[in-house]
C-alpha cells in the first residue's frame, strides 16, 4: 500500500503516461470481454463452439497485456520481432472471425489452392482436350480433378451462412476425420493457374498429408498465406531502410489481413511487390555492394508477379532506383566472368518477357480500346463499350465518366484496403468507422511525427513514375468493362490491385527512425483499434441473418 502511494505521490509525465496505457488496456480488456460474454457465449451450444471464440479473445487480451507491459516497463523491443508477434495473434483472429469462403471469390480459390495440392500430390487431371491446337487444356463439363468427399461435400455449408459457419466450423473435424467420407468426388469446376497457389497450396497438402479432417485442411490452407506475410515482413522490417513504421502499420488493417488470412492469390502479389520495393530500397544503400546473383533476386521477385497480375511487372522501373554509378562500380567493374554470363543470361530473359508484356498489352489495349471487341470481356449491356471512336465522338461525357468513377473508386478502394469493408460483395462485413480512422491517424502520424531521414528526391520520383505507369495500366484495362468481376456496381479498379501500390507508397513516404515510444504508442493504439474491430465484425456477423431462417 505504502508502495501504491508513494508511486502517485510524486506524480509526473511518464507516470502520467504509464497510468492512462494500464487505463485504455484495462478498459479494452473489459469492453472485450462484456461483449464476449453479451454476444458469443452460447450456455446451450457445445464447449467446442463456446472456446472457438473464447481463443480469439485470449489472443486480443495477451496482445495487449503485452504491448501494455512494453510501454510501461519501457522494454527494448524491435520491428521484426514484434511484427512477428503481432501478425501470428492478428492474422489468426482474422481467420476464426472471417472463416473461410468470406473473402472475394474464395469459393474459387479454395478449388484453384486444392487443385494444385492434387498436382503436388501427383494426382492427373481427367478428360482434358485432345485437340492439338490446344492440347491439355481444360474442357467445360468434361475434364475434372478429385476431391475427397469430406473437403468437397462439407464447403457449401460455409458459403454465406453466418452465424452458423462457427458452429459448422467449431464441430468440425481439425485433426480427425470423418471415415465415411474419404472417397474421391469428381470436380468439373475449372481451377485457376495453379503457379498462383504454391503456398496455400502447400498448406492444403500437408493437411491431407497429416489426415486432418475439413476444418483443418480449409484452414491449413489459409494459414499457410498467413506464414508467407509472416516471414515476409520479417524480412522485409530486417532490410527497409526507410518505412517500418509504416510497413508495420498498413500490414496490420484488417483489410490487409484479411486478404492475407484468405486463399485469395493477391497475397502473393502484394508480398512480391512488397519484396521487390523492399529489395529496392536496400540494394540503394551505399554501404551495400550490388551483385550479379542480387540482380536475379530482383529479377524474380518481377517475374513471379506476372502469372498472378501481369501489369505489376511494370513495377521493375523500381530497379532504377538503385544508383547508375553502384551498377557500373559493383557489376560492370568486378572483373568476374559468371556476373557477365549471368547478367547475359537476364538481359536474354528481359527481352523475350519484354516482347511478350508488350505484345500481350499491345492487343489488349488495340482490341479492348482503339476498336469494339466483345471476346471475353464482361460489360454492361446496356452499354456500348468504351472505344477510341466512342470517345472521340463523345469527349465530354466520356472523361465525366472517368472522373465519375475515379471518384467512386477513391472511397470504395480506402474502404476495402483499410478494412472498413471486407469480404465479398455479397457479405461486405462492416468494421466500426471510429477504428478505421484511429488507423488511419496512426498511419499518418507516424509519417509526420516519427522524424528521421527520408529517401532521396530522385528516388521518389522513380518509384512515384512505377506506381503512376501501374495505375493507369490499371485504369485503361478496367476502363474497357463497366463492369467488373466484383458485382455490379460502378466501380473501375478493384482494390485488390491497389493494396500493393498504397503500402509501397507508405513506405516510400517514412523515414528511418529507429524503434522509439511514440511508434511503440501508435502500435499500442492501433492495437486497441484491432480489438473493437473483431468485436464490430462479430457483431455484424452475428446479425447478418436476423430474421432469415437457417440455410440447412
Amino acid at each position: 500500500m505504502e508502495k501504491i502511494k508513494s508511486y502517485f505521490s510524486d506524480m509526473n509525465k511518464e507516470k502520467g503516461f504509464q497510468i492512462g496505457v494500464a487505463v485504455v488496456a484495462l478498459a479494452s480488456i473489459v469492453a472485450a470481454l462484456i461483449f464476449f460474454f453479451n454476444n458469443c457465449v452460447n450456455l446451450t451450444a457445445t464447449k467446442r463452439y463456446n472456446a472457438y471464440f473464447a481463443v480469439i479473445f485470449i489472443v486480443m487480451i495477451a496482445l495487449t497485456v503485452y504491448l501494455a507491459r512494453l510501454l510501461i516497463l519501457d522494454k527494448n523491443w524491435s520491428y521484426p520481432r514484434l511484427f512477428v508477434l503481432m501478425a501470428i495473434g492478428w492474422t489468426f483472429c482474422m481467420q476464426l472471425v472471417m472463416p473461410p469462403i468470406s473473402g472475394p471469390d474464395e469459393v474459387q480459390h479454395y478449388y484453384s489452392a486444392y487443385h494444385c495440392s492434387n498436382i503436388m500430390l501427383g494426382m492427373k487431371d481427367h478428360n482434358l482436350s485432345m485437340d492439338t491446337s490446344k492440347l491439355g487444356s481444360w474442357v467445360q463439363d468434361e475434364s475434372f480433378f478429385y476431391m475427397r468427399g469430406e473437403d468437397y461435400y462439407m464447403m457449401p455449408y460455409l458459403d454465406v451462412t453466418f452465424p452458423y459457419q462457427y458452429a459448422v466450423l467449431a464441430q468440425g473435424n481439425f485433426i480427425k476425420h470423418s471415415e465415411e467420407l474419404q472417397d474421391n468426388v469428381e470436380v468439373y469446376i475449372a481451377p485457376s493457374k495453379a503457379s498462383r497457389y504454391l503456398v496455400s497450396g502447400a498448406g492444403i497438402t500437408l493437411a491431407r498429408l497429416l489426415g486432418f479432417g475439413f476444418a483443418g485442411v480449409i484452414f491449413m490452407g489459409r494459414f499457410f498465406n498467413s506464414i508467407f506475410l509472416i516471414i515476409a515482413g520479417y524480412i522485409a522490417l530486417k532490410l527497409l531502410p526507410v518505412g517500418k513504421h509504416q510497413f508495420f502499420i498498413f500490414a496490420l488493417f484488417p483489410g490487409v489481413l484479411h486478404i492475407c488470412s484468405s486463399y485469395s492469390y493477391d497475397n502473393m502479389s502484394i508480398l512480391f511487390s512488397l519484396a521487390l520495393f523492399t529489395l529496392c530500397l536496400y540494394y540503394s544503400q551505399p554501404q551495400v555492394k550490388l551483385h550479379a546473383w542480387d540482380i536475379i533476386i530482383l529479377a524474380g521477385c518481377v517475374v513471379i508477379l506476372i502469372p498472378n497480375k501481369i501489369v505489376y511487372a511494370l513495377f521493375a522501373v523500381w530497379i532504377f532506383a538503385i544508383p547508375l554509378k553502384k551498377w557500373w562500380t559493383d557489376v560492370a567493374l568486378s572483373k568476374k566472368w559468371y556476373e557477365y554470363s549471368i547478367l547475359a543470361v537476364l538481359g536474354a530473359g528481359l527481352i523475350v518477357v519484354g516482347r511478350k508484356i508488350v505484345i500481350k498489352y499491345y492487343y489488349v489495349i488495340m482490341q479492348n480500346v482503339f476498336w469494339k471487341y466483345d471476346g471475353g470481356i464482361e460489360t454492361d449491356t446496356s452499354r456500348d463499350a468504351l472505344t477510341w471512336n466512342y470517345f472521340k465522338a463523345h469527349k465530354l461525357e466520356t472523361l465525366k465518366f472517368a472522373w465519375d468513377g475515379i471518384k467512386v473508386d477513391f472511397w470504395y478502394n480506402i474502404n476495402h484496403i483499410v478494412g472498413r469493408e471486407i469480404g465479398h460483395v455479397l457479405l461486405n462485413a462492416q468494421v466500426a468507422w471510429a477504428c478505421i480512422i484511429v488507423m488511419l491517424a496512426c498511419l499518418i502520424i507516424g509519417m509526420i511525427f516519427i522524424k528521421g531521414n527520408r529517401i532521396k528526391k530522385w528516388q521518389m520520383v522513380v518509384f512515384g513514375l512505377g506506381m503512376l505507369i501501374c495505375v493507369i495500366a490499371i485504369f485503361v484495362g478496367c476502363m474497357t468493362r463497366f463492369t467488373p468481376a466484383e458485382g455490379s456496381q460502378r466501380i473501375q479498379i478493384s482494390f485488390r490491385y491497389l493494396i500493393p501500390i498504397y503500402m509501397c507508397m507508405c513506405i516510400g513516404l517514412g523515414t528511418d527512425a529507429k524503434e522509439n515510444k511514440l511508434a511503440l504508442s501508435l502500435i499500442y493504439i492501433q492495437n486497441i483499434a484491432l480489438i473493437f474491430s473483431m468485436c464490430s465484425l462479430l457483431h455484424f456477423l452475428f446479425h447478418l441473418r436476423d430474421g432469415m431462417p437457417a440455410p440447412f
